[in-house]
């Protein structure tokens, strides 16, 4: 089975995030076009007459300059020229300014709040003449191809019976006057492109669904490659195995050292052994400090017997102490009364040192 056969598997979280990070990520550019060619549209119809009012005076103030007050130099050119820019990016920009908005609005929705440096950073793979022979033949090659040659069809055959339709109102619009004439071009722009434009969206969803498809087909990953990801978020099972058994060391350390400080130890007797302290100085209420069963309970009673520490049998307690109470912890309210006479003993006990080993 080949390496790609073999990605069969939905691409992790982590295998998503991390190509996110590096800028692949599934879009459609045509959809981006579109919507903002739509938005365009729509607005150059609603702001005909602010456009037809600006641009007039526009024309006006630029072809009516009495050039014979003015040395022409490309100096003078220079700044006739960026002044007829300016004043005219003036009045287009509003459009220009919300059709740019959108298109990056509907990016956001492709794709979300992104901002990486990975994809123009130089990458030698780029270069490899087999790969990009293998991207020149591939299937997506062939469907933006194939996209394009649609597009291009298309809106030949949209633009060509526009004008058909409208020859006579064209062959006629040198005899209706400037200002008619703008707007029956304005209204002739807006149909020719409406009709475009919902081409082009259509073209531009089933674009987006064809990129989100191979995207994902991009990013597939095999059983192995899952395991391998699992390992490295989770470490090495042996290592893990090794922290964790370290940190069990530690902790016994811990509890080890907290029993010659501890007021009690209550066994089952044999299977399990708990540690309590109460010193009314700094405990709110009796504490374990440490518990542990055979082994481990039988090591808590040796340390308890070296350093005088009394060993008090009580089955229950001590089960139900073992099974609820984590070391480190409160004793809980319903076993006060059952603390409460080991302790009276333990004190009894001390009174009269004496010790039940």
């Amino acid at each position: 089975m080949s390496d790609k056969d073999s990605k069969t598997e939905e691409a992790t979280p982590k295998r998503l995030s991390d190509a996110r990070k590096k800028g692949q990520i599934s879009k459609s550019s045509d959809l981006n076009a579109s919507v903002s060619l739509f938005v365009f549209t729509i607005l150059a119809s609603l702001l005909g007459q602010y456009l037809y009012i600006n641009g007039r005076r526009y024309m006006e103030n630029y072809f009516t300059i009495d050039m014979s007050n003015i040395e022409l130099t490309s100096a003078t050119a220079g700044t006739l020229l960026m002044e007829s820019i300016v004043q005219y990016g003036l009045f287009v920009f509003p459009v220009m300014a919300i059709a740019m908005l959108m298109g990056y609005l509907v990016n956001i929705v492709q794709t979300g709040f992104l901002f990486t440096t990975k994809p123009i950073i130089p990458d030698i793979k780029k270069l490899n003449p087999i790969e990009g022979f293998k991207n020149i033949v591939s299937a997506k090659a062939m469907f933006n191809l194939v996209k394009n040659l649609l597009k291009l069809i298309l809106v030949f055959y949209i633009a060509f019976n526009n004008l058909m339709d409208s020859a006579k109102q064209i062959m006629n619009s040198g005899n209706i006057g400037t200002e008619k004439l703008f707007f029956f071009l304005m209204d002739f722009v807006k149909e020719l492109t409406m009709d475009i434009v919902f081409i082009m969206i259509g073209l531009g969803i089933l674009d987006y669904v064809m990129q989100k498809r191979d995207y994902k087909k991009n990013l597939r990953m095999s059983m192995q490659e899952i395991k391998d990801e699992y390992k490295e978020m989770e470490g090495n099972p042996q290592v893990k195995s090794a922290r964790q058994q370290k940190q069990r060391e530690i902790a016994m350390g811990r509890m080890m050292a907290d029993i010659p400080s501890s007021t009690v130890v209550i066994t089952n007797p044999t299977h399990i052994a708990v540690v309590l302290r109460y010193d009314t100085e700094i405990d709110q209420a009796p504490i374990v400090t440490a518990k542990g069963a055979d082994l481990l309970a039988q090591r808590i009673k040796e340390v308890a017997k070296e350093h005088d520490v009394p060993i008090l049998e009580n089955k229950p307690l001590a089960r139900t102490m073992y099974k609820d109470v984590e070391v480190g912890d409160y004793i809980p309210m319903d076993l006060y009364k059952s603390i409460a006479e080991i302790l009276a003993l333990v004190y009894e006990m001390n009174k009269k040192k004496k010790y039940k080993i």
